[in-house]
Protein backbone atom coordinates (compact mmCIF):
# COMPACT_ATOMS: atom_id res chain seq x y z
CA UNK A 1 0.00 0.00 0.00
CA UNK A 2 2.68 2.80 0.61
CA UNK A 3 5.06 1.41 -1.81
CA UNK A 4 1.83 2.57 -4.41
CA UNK A 5 1.24 5.69 -2.50
CA UNK A 6 5.18 6.71 -2.57
CA UNK A 7 5.36 5.87 -6.80
CA UNK A 8 2.32 7.65 -8.03
CA UNK A 9 3.53 10.99 -4.99
CA UNK A 10 6.87 10.37 -6.85
CA UNK A 11 5.21 10.08 -10.17
CA UNK A 12 3.03 13.13 -9.69
CA UNK A 13 5.38 15.19 -7.91
CA UNK A 14 8.28 14.39 -10.54
CA UNK A 15 5.89 15.44 -13.07
CA UNK A 16 4.91 18.91 -12.09
CA UNK A 17 8.29 19.54 -11.43
CA UNK A 18 9.15 18.71 -15.09
CA UNK A 19 6.52 20.35 -16.50
CA UNK A 20 7.56 23.91 -14.44
CA UNK A 21 11.10 23.37 -16.06
CA UNK A 22 10.02 23.30 -19.42
CA UNK A 23 7.98 26.43 -18.84
CA UNK A 24 10.92 28.31 -17.50
CA UNK A 25 13.06 26.41 -20.69
CA UNK A 26 10.30 28.27 -23.13
CA UNK A 27 10.52 31.78 -21.03
CA UNK A 28 8.22 31.78 -18.19
CA UNK A 29 9.03 33.51 -15.57
CA UNK A 30 6.66 32.24 -12.42
CA UNK A 31 7.07 32.61 -9.22
CA UNK A 32 8.68 35.29 -10.28
CA UNK A 33 7.74 38.84 -11.93
CA UNK A 34 10.56 39.06 -14.31
CA UNK A 35 14.19 37.28 -14.92
CA UNK A 36 15.72 38.62 -11.79
CA UNK A 37 13.20 37.98 -9.91
CA UNK A 38 12.87 34.23 -10.90
CA UNK A 39 16.79 33.71 -10.43
CA UNK A 40 16.11 35.35 -6.46
CA UNK A 41 13.58 33.21 -5.78
CA UNK A 42 14.28 29.29 -7.75
CA UNK A 43 18.61 29.80 -8.05
CA UNK A 44 19.69 32.14 -5.11
CA UNK A 45 22.43 34.18 -7.34
CA UNK A 46 23.79 33.62 -10.54
CA UNK A 47 21.77 33.35 -14.23
CA UNK A 48 19.54 31.11 -15.79
CA UNK A 49 20.70 27.80 -16.84
CA UNK A 50 21.25 27.61 -20.72
CA UNK A 51 18.96 25.06 -23.32
CA UNK A 52 21.29 21.78 -22.67
CA UNK A 53 20.95 22.37 -18.52
CA UNK A 54 17.57 22.59 -18.96
CA UNK A 55 17.35 19.62 -21.51
CA UNK A 56 19.26 17.18 -19.09
CA UNK A 57 17.48 18.77 -16.12
CA UNK A 58 14.46 17.72 -18.08
CA UNK A 59 15.37 14.11 -18.84
CA UNK A 60 16.38 13.42 -15.23
CA UNK A 61 13.12 14.39 -13.99
CA UNK A 62 11.19 12.44 -16.67
CA UNK A 63 13.94 9.45 -15.46
CA UNK A 64 12.54 10.05 -11.79
CA UNK A 65 9.34 10.32 -12.38
CA UNK A 66 8.81 6.90 -14.73
CA UNK A 67 11.66 4.43 -13.16
CA UNK A 68 9.01 4.21 -9.91
CA UNK A 69 6.22 2.89 -12.49
CA UNK A 70 8.38 0.65 -14.26
CA UNK A 71 9.22 -0.98 -10.86
CA UNK A 72 5.23 -0.93 -9.80
CA UNK A 73 3.65 -2.58 -13.09
CA UNK A 74 6.77 -5.15 -13.28
CA UNK A 75 7.63 -3.70 -16.61
CA UNK A 76 10.82 -5.35 -17.51
CA UNK A 77 13.28 -3.42 -19.81
CA UNK A 78 15.74 -5.97 -20.11
CA UNK A 79 18.56 -4.23 -18.13
CA UNK A 80 18.98 -5.82 -15.23
CA UNK A 81 18.43 -4.37 -11.77
CA UNK A 82 19.77 -0.64 -13.01
CA UNK A 83 16.43 0.48 -12.27
CA UNK A 84 15.69 -0.92 -8.31
CA UNK A 85 19.51 0.86 -7.75
CA UNK A 86 18.43 3.92 -9.40
CA UNK A 87 16.11 4.79 -6.55
CA UNK A 88 18.82 4.77 -4.07
CA UNK A 89 20.69 6.98 -6.83
CA UNK A 90 18.10 9.63 -6.47
CA UNK A 91 17.15 9.48 -2.93
CA UNK A 92 20.62 9.88 -2.49
CA UNK A 93 20.30 12.98 -4.78
CA UNK A 94 17.42 14.48 -2.66
CA UNK A 95 18.74 13.91 0.38
CA UNK A 96 21.92 16.30 -0.47
CA UNK A 97 19.26 18.63 -2.11
CA UNK A 98 17.38 18.71 1.08
CA UNK A 99 20.50 18.76 3.59
CA UNK A 100 22.20 21.66 1.52
CA UNK A 101 20.19 23.93 3.39
CA UNK A 102 22.27 23.30 6.55
CA UNK A 103 26.15 23.66 4.79
CA UNK A 104 28.12 26.32 6.55
CA UNK A 105 27.71 30.04 4.68
CA UNK A 106 25.15 28.55 2.40
CA UNK A 107 23.33 32.16 3.29
CA UNK A 108 26.17 34.05 2.24
CA UNK A 109 25.78 35.92 -1.33
CA UNK A 110 22.24 34.09 -1.73
CA UNK A 111 19.00 35.84 -2.44
CA UNK A 112 17.08 35.86 0.84
CA UNK A 113 13.59 34.77 -1.56
CA UNK A 114 15.58 31.43 -2.43
CA UNK A 115 16.26 31.03 1.42
CA UNK A 116 12.87 31.92 2.19
CA UNK A 117 11.36 29.16 -0.24
CA UNK A 118 14.40 26.45 0.27
CA UNK A 119 12.80 26.64 3.79
CA UNK A 120 9.24 26.34 3.21
CA UNK A 121 9.20 24.72 0.06
CA UNK A 122 12.45 23.44 -1.51
CA UNK A 123 14.07 21.23 1.14
CA UNK A 124 10.79 19.56 2.45
CA UNK A 125 9.72 18.43 -0.74
CA UNK A 126 13.51 16.96 -1.68
CA UNK A 127 13.44 15.77 1.79
CA UNK A 128 10.13 13.73 1.05
CA UNK A 129 11.01 12.64 -2.59
CA UNK A 130 14.29 11.21 -0.72
CA UNK A 131 12.30 9.48 1.94
CA UNK A 132 9.86 8.21 -0.67
CA UNK A 133 12.52 6.78 -3.23
CA UNK A 134 14.60 5.59 -0.47
CA UNK A 135 11.24 3.21 0.86
CA UNK A 136 10.52 1.87 -2.91
CA UNK A 137 14.52 1.46 -2.96
CA UNK A 138 14.00 -1.00 0.21
CA UNK A 139 10.98 -2.55 -0.97
CA UNK A 140 12.05 -3.28 -3.95
CA UNK A 141 15.24 -4.60 -2.97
Amino acid sequence: MLSTIFTFYIFIAMSLITKIHIYWLKGGLWPGINKQDLINKVIGKGDMPGFGAYVVVIFGFILMAVVPLLLYFQIDLKIGDLPKYSLAFFALIFFIRALALFLPNIEKGVAKEFLELNKKIYAPLCFSLGVAFSYLYFYYV
